[in-house]
This record gives C-alpha cells, structure tokens and sequence, in this order.
C-alpha cells in the first residue's frame, strides 16, 4: 500500500487550525487532523459530490449558456462532474475563499484532476460566496453549494449566513427563473426542507450514496425556482 503524501496545508482564519490535503495513490483526502482516521472528504466518499452537479446539471443541461455558481472548490470532486455534464458554452463562477485550495488546482492537485480550474469555461473567484450572493449584481441558472457539512455540525461560523432563511432567500433572488439551488449536506434535516419551501423553492431531497458501494449515504436538496417573474 502507498504511503500518505502530504500535498498542502491551508491555515484556516481566526486560528480555526488548518485544512491538510494528502495523497495516496490515486486518493485524495482533506482533513483538519491528520493524526486521526477521519476526513473532511475523500475519494472514497466523492460520490455524493459528483452528485450534486450532476443532479441539477439534469435541469439546465439544454439552456444555451447556462451561468453557474459554485460555493466551495475543496478537492474538486463537484467541479470536474459539473464540467462534464453542462455544454461548452457554459460560464461556472467558482467561490473559494481559502487561497491555498485555489493554488492546490494549480499544482499538485490540479495535475492529478486535469487542472478543472484552468478550462476555459471557469472563473474563480477567491471570497466566500455569501459575498456573491449578498452582492445582488449577478444572476444564475444554478447555484450549487458546498460549504462546510451543510446545516448542520458547522465547522466554520462564517458559514452560517447562507442556511438561514435570509441566505436562502438570497439564494432565490440570485436564480435566473426556473433555477435550481443544489445543496449538499452530510446528513437529512427536514426542518431545513421546510426553510427551503418557505423561502420560495419547490424542493426533492435526494438521499444520494457517499460512495460506489452505497454503505452510507448524503443528502443533496435540489431546489427550484418556478415564478418566472
């Protein structure tokens, strides 16, 4: 078996530790203690990642230029699925606010996934999304998020904001009509289904496999804009 190989660290703001990306063979992980058996993400458990592009992707894939936003590059695992499934004419805006994952795609991480960030279709952005969002200047046919754990067990405050019912009602007002809001989330909440509903969406909880084997799985909630006003 290869043994671990550190690729990056990434300190974390107000002395919240660091992220430590490892490889080890052809996987991937990140984590915030190296020294235990748990991680942020990994290939292993990607599956539900690549999910959430490609569940809304299903809905904009025919629009002509769709426009795309995605909070949190992380190890890529969502990019690289999005980029296969929309159409070459369309604009993914990428929300990253930590600048060493953004020079990770473009070393060492970035060679191992074919340098997503470097495809003629992608913006990278280095700010938190709640940023773009409360901006109010741009518009969007799908905003995937994955931030964090989702709703709950947060590792970072800074996060908060974009699941409260203002951040998702920010959310709605930056979709294009019949949008879609992906969300990602390491376990179902239906309290937070109802914030979704509330804030205007009409809402699938997909319960979606972490990994190949379907053991365990995630939640991804698809939520769509349908006034067209």
């Amino acid at each position: 078996m290869d043994e671990a190989k550190l690729l990056g660290t990434a300190e974390l703001p107000r002395q919240q530790g660091k992220l430590y990306l490892f490889s080890n063979g052809d996987s991937l992980s990140l984590t915030k203690d190296p020294a235990s058996q748990s991680t942020w993400v990994d290939s292993k458990s990607a599956e539900s990642r690549r999910a959430l592009a490609r569940i809304p992707a299903k809905i904009i894939c025919k629009r002509h230029q769709p426009k795309v936003l995605l909070g949190g590059l992380g190890i890529g695992f969502t990019l690289v699925e999005l980029l296969k499934q929309v159409n070459l004419q369309a604009k993914v805006e990428v929300s990253e606010w930590l600048p060493e994952v953004i020079e990770w795609h473009e070393g060492a991480l970035g060679e191992k996934l074919g340098f997503p960030t470097k495809d003629e279709r992608v913006k990278v952005n280095e700010l938190d999304v709640a940023r773009i969002l409360r901006s109010k200047t741009k518009r969007f046919d799908a905003i995937l998020l994955d931030t964090d754990n989702g709703p709950e067990d947060l590792h970072f405050n800074e996060n908060d904001w974009l699941y409260t019912f203002s951040g998702l009602s920010a959310c709605f007002e930056a979709l294009e009509p019949m949008g879609v809001l992906a969300i990602w989330s390491s376990v179902a909440n239906e309290e937070f289904k109802g914030k979704l509903v509330r804030a205007g969406f009409m809402v699938e909880q997909h319960n979606v496999p972490m990994n190949v084997a379907g053991t365990v799985h995630h939640t991804v909630w698809v939520a769509e804009k349908l006034q067209r006003n």
